[in-house]
């Protein structure tokens, strides 16, 4: 087997399943490649806290990324080692076009996430905090156009629009990223991510490897949206689930299974431990 270093694996769409959870064989065949010597990395656009109770049920201790390549936090310590802060002037006029248009949304800070009132992306995040034990819950704070300064203060690593069908993300996403102090790609059907300029998981992890001194070429990395593709495109060895978007497909070495077929297992299983 070649002597990889990392794999480093999206959430939502890859190691999830379409039930948000992390499948028996996926678990067991992540537990076996770490014990070839692999460290597995999370990588999402999800913030902190809310990867928090995957990365302990895999038992991780090194590094996660978040926010789509905003932050990079160390499991163990908590120190991080790389943020990307976005210009709050900006975060506050995507918020407000947000309530004059009625577009639902999520704001992230590294501990923090914010909702306007009635989305059922956060009641859906609510109900599954309902299944977690307290330590593992991350709180969701509700503002509306009267009390979006309680965020003046706060550093913002990501806006999520949640929009109708993809068609509003492409007119969001023609809007916003005319910005250059911006970085926006859509994350998920229906879903927008808008960060600060330079934000990538790509870029995320090429940080992390010249910090640790790890060779990219001796990198596995799992994903499936568009906000993947500069993390495969950085590594050597490259895979999309069957149920990725074709933009990331070209772009990769191999297309396992779907993400509802624990596809990362049967790479890792009949590709990665074969090599």
């Amino acid at each position: 087997m070649i002597k990889y270093k990392w794999c480093v694996c999206d959430m939502d769409g890859t190691l999830l399943n379409s039930k948000g959870i992390i499948t028996e064989e996926n678990l067991i065949a992540l537990k076996k490649l770490e014990l070839s010597g692999v460290e597995v990395i999370l990588a999402s656009g999800r913030v902190g806290p809310m990867m928090k109770p995957f990365s302990e049920q895999l038992e991780l201790k090194g590094h996660t990324i978040s926010c789509n390549g905003g932050l990079i936090t160390n499991i163990k310590s908590g120190e991080i080692l790389y943020s990307n802060i976005m210009d709050k002037d900006i975060v506050i006029k995507i918020i407000n076009y947000c309530f004059k248009n009625n577009v639902n949304f999520l704001v992230y800070a590294a501990n923090l996430v914010f909702s306007n009132k009635s989305n059922p992306l956060a009641k859906k995040y609510e109900y599954f905090n309902k299944t977690l034990s307290n330590n593992l819950r991350f709180p969701i704070n509700y503002i509306d156009c009267d009390t979006i300064k309680n965020i003046d203060n706060i550093d913002i690593l990501k806006v999520l629009l949640i929009c109708k069908d993809q068609n509003q993300v492409e007119l969001l996403e023609n809007i916003f990223s005319k910005h250059n102090t911006l970085s926006v790609v859509s994350s998920a059907n229906g879903l927008l991510d808008i960060m600060g300029s330079n934000t990538s998981k790509g870029n995320a992890l090429k940080f992390l490897a010249k910090k640790l001194n790890v060779d990219l070429d001796n990198v596995i990395a799992f994903g499936d949206n568009y906000n993947d593709i500069e993390m495969l495109e950085c590594v050597g060895l490259p895979i999309a689930m069957g149920n990725g978007v074709d933009s990331l497909k070209v772009k990769s070495k191999y297309v396992t299974k779907s993400n509802n077929e624990s596809g990362i297992a049967y790479a890792i299983n009949n590709l990665i431990l074969l090599k």
